[in-house]
């Protein structure tokens, strides 16, 4: 059975590094973009299990690029889990009515990202 596939939108590479590190000590398969019209793009080809999405990208938000991800026929069962500095339930809200599965606070801990991309992946398949 191949690897889940994470496709990881930030466009702080340090950040974007660490995460594809995480995913990479967990056993999934990564691919890092940049841009939201990279992630848009690379989604759309690749069809990702997972994606792991900023929400403060420069030109089109995280918020807007999970809307367009949701409503692609291909793409609309793809989960998404945010990650962002900004946390709060007034984000945590708009980013399940853009469609997301989860969300989390960076910094995020190995643990965490575990526990995370588990119970999404896990609930995806139940359905």
């Amino acid at each position: 059975m191949a690897k889940p596939s994470v496709l990881i939108v930030e466009d702080d590479t340090a950040m974007a590094d660490t995460l594809a590190s995480m995913i990479h000590l967990l056993g999934y398969r990564s691919r890092v973009v940049h841009s939201s019209r990279a992630a848009i793009s690379a989604a759309t080809k690749e069809r990702p299990d997972l994606i792991l999405l900023d929400l403060n990208l420069p030109g089109i938000n995280g918020f807007e690029v999970c809307r367009y991800l949701k409503r692609d026929p291909q793409l609309s069962n793809t989960q998404v889990i945010f990650v962002s500095v900004e946390g709060g339930s007034d984000r945590m809200q708009l980013a399940r009515e853009a469609g997301a599965a989860a969300y989390l606070i960076k910094p995020v801990g190995l643990d965490e990202l575990e526990e995370t991309i588990a119970e999404v992946l896990q609930s995806a398949e139940e359905g």
